[in-house]
């Protein structure tokens, strides 16, 4: 490890512990709901037990090799590892034999024990020269190619964006909400799997993931991989190429004889278990008559009604007419056939589960294009020795810088980072300011302005008075317009028909509750209600933004679950778009604004805040907002700047 990357290192190891003390501060662990649960008789390793359950839904905290604890319908918690993930059926190992029992069991984590996995992570980073490049910290060299030939229809700086990754060893694809980044990335990539690359697609969520696979499943240029199982997702998957999907492709003789040995085992074990009752009676009762007298027969003790679930109404009848000794010994061959036929499901289970651990590996080891989460590319004991020729990082901005070194890190050839400065950031539980420097901050700000970053800036998301708002205010006037043909008909429904950009001037009453900070505002709450059915019932999508925690809960009350209206915090809503946004700001008086949405400045954590708020909206924009109250006590900040606006480009109502 050159000095640099020991100095790079050593400072992300800081920051790390920094996180980890301010987490430790709270000690509520992250929990994960398992259902079912079963012992595994068919595995054993040393000292240790194997027991299944179902996970109800994916969790990214859940991957093999990782430890954990399990609690106990009891409240009891006990040490686990998970040893294997297969689609949702997790398998846990333990030291202490459990007592499977019915009840609610849960997985427990630390809140610490991804950085625990970076730290350790950051020991072995296979080409820490790009690692250092990936941050500006190494020249970066750029060969020239021939121009490709594009699948999808790009425009100038979609092509520009495609060509500079494809010749770079670095490239930053900036791409502001709407404007084609998935597109872009999908040609990038089957460019890239055309030159011969291996490549690995990372993100910090699932979501962003899944949308990057749905445009890799439409591209003409990698069907045949997807035919042939090497386009690979770690993790969650509408797709047939999740982990579980391929290895079931690959290794379906070992799947299906797993299949069949579930069954065939919990079934012998059930007769097993009923067997040995009646076996341990007919052998009390066979010594007990031998004793008594040595010359007479023994009468048979196990009546037709004990035998007949164990064998049939036929073997019963005629095991049950013959004397104690001679039923005893049909038992214990019984047992013994028992037994054999136990051994050899176990031995056949336990070598399917062996094929398809070792076809897990064989998936990735085959994959060409592999897609993972950041913090699993470090966990997973699957990643471990795995190295790619180009890394893209999508969502760059959002990830912390640690994650960043440690993904580009795998890379030999190139690093892609995609995403866009004027998003929301990661987020730390440290107030640590070495801290948020090392590892909070945003990876384009590290960056600063580079000749390999290429803006994209024709957005194809957003009405174009809502597009014109979010490029005049967070993009300088650097985007342009074509937005689909539905954006003129949402704007044309109610509410406010004809209208795309509406500030809804409302006098209301914002709050607290003792003890908590989190504010609410009922008047508003009812109105963005209202609203958002009114939009519904045109049959589009909504989303109901909010910036308090408490606000969001008395929205969800009011809405009922309604399946055409999202409400929540703007962090649910990054990366996703709905026909129609209404943005409840909360605040009013008696409050002064709060610091969420008062913030000064274009880069500001407001400003980002306001920018994915507003960027959601395909047709429809709604501002709810006190206007009076946020010129007097909001003057000279971003929200202000928005308002008026909005006011001066969209319409007012009361």
């Amino acid at each position: 490890m050159t000095p640099l990357a020991t100095q790079f290192v050593a400072s992300f190891r800081r920051a790390i512990e920094a996180e980890k003390a301010a987490l430790r501060q709270d000690s509520s662990a992250y929990e994960v709901a398992l259902e079912g649960g079963r012992p595994l008789s068919e595995m054993t390793q040393g000292e240790f037990t194997f027991y299944a359950f179902q996970l109800p839904r994916p969790s990214e905290r859940v991957t093999p090799g990782v430890s954990c604890s399990l609690r106990e319908p009891s409240g009891l918690e006990v040490a686990v590892t998970v040893a294997q993930l297969s689609g949702n059926e997790l398998v846990l190992r333990s030291e202490v034999r459990l007592h499977i029992r019915e009840g609610a069991y849960r997985l427990l984590f630390v809140p610490w024990f991804l950085y625990d996995e970076m730290h350790q992570a950051l020991e072995h980073v296979p080409f820490p020269e790009m690692a250092l490049r990936a941050f500006g910290k190494q020249p970066v060299e750029r060969q020239p190619l021939p121009a490709p030939e594009f699948e999808f229809q790009l425009n100038s700086t979609q092509q520009a964006a495609v060509r500079l990754a494809l010749e770079s060893q670095l490239s930053v694809i900036w791409g502001p909400p709407g404007t084609g980044k998935t597109t872009t990335l999908a040609q990038l990539i089957a460019l890239l799997v055309g030159q011969q690359r291996r490549v690995l697609i990372t993100s910090t969520t699932h979501a962003a993931l899944d949308q990057v696979l749905a445009r890799l499943r439409d591209t003409r240029g990698l069907q045949e991989l997807f035919d042939r199982h090497q386009v690979l997702q770690l993790g969650s998957s509408g797709h047939d190429c999740c982990l579980d999907e391929v290895v079931q492709a690959t290794q379906s003789g070992a799947h299906t004889m797993l299949g069949r040995s579930r069954p065939r085992l919990e079934g012998l074990l059930r007769m097993h278990a009923e067997l040995l009752p009646l076996l341990q009676k007919a052998q009390v009762a066979a010594a007990q008559a031998h004793q008594l007298d040595l010359f007479a027969e023994a009468p048979g003790v196990l009546e037709v009604r004990e035998l007949t679930p164990l064998l049939g109404p036929e073997r019963a009848a005629r095991w049950s007419s013959l004397e104690a000794q001679a039923q005893c010994n049909l038992l214990q061959r019984l047992c013994g056939r028992l037994e054999a036929l136990k051994m050899g499901w176990r031995l056949r289970a336990r070598s399917a589960r062996t094929t398809l651990a070792s076809g897990q590996q064989q998936a990735v080891e085959d994959s060409r294009i592999l897609l993972t989460t950041l913090a699993n590319s470090y966990v997973s004991p699957l990643l471990k020795e795995q190295h790619f020729d180009s890394v893209v990082v999508e969502e760059a901005g959002m990830a912390l810088l640690p994650a960043i070194y440690l993904a580009a890190g795998r890379a030999r050839h190139q690093v892609v980072l995609v995403g866009d400065p004027q998003q929301l950031p990661a987020i730390l539980a440290s107030r640590d300011g070495y801290a948020q420097q090392a590892m909070g901050r945003n990876i384009f700000a590290v960056l600063g302005e580079r000749p390999e970053r290429v803006m994209l800036d024709v957005q194809y998301r957003m009405h174009p008075v809502i597009g014109e708002l979010v490029s005049r205010l967070f993009y300088q006037g650097g985007l342009r317009h074509q937005p689909p043909a539905q954006a003129e008909a949402i704007a044309a429904e109610a509410p406010f028909p004809g209208e795309a950009l509406v500030v809804v001037d409302l006098a209301g009453q914002a709050r607290t509750d003792p003890g908590d900070y989190s504010r609410y505002n009922p008047e508003s709450a009812h109105r963005a209600v209202a609203l958002a059915r009114e939009s519904a019932a045109q049959g589009r999508s909504v989303a109901v933004i909010a910036p308090y925690r408490k606000q969001v809960q008395r929205i969800q009350q009011l809405l009922q679950d309604d399946p055409l209206v999202d409400c929540a915090t703007v962090h649910r809503f990054q990366g996703h778009e709905r026909d129609v946004v209404i943005l409840d700001i909360t605040d009013a008086p008696p409050l002064d604004p709060g610091v969420l949405l008062a913030g000064r400045g274009a880069n500001s954590s407001s400003a980002n805040l306001l920018n994915v708020s507003l960027s959601r909206a395909r047709g429809k924009l709604i501002l709810i907002a006190p206007v009076d109250y946020v010129r007097r006590r909001a003057a000279g900040t971003v929200l202000a700047q928005v308002l008026e606006w909005a006011l001066q480009h969209g319409t007012c109502r009361a």
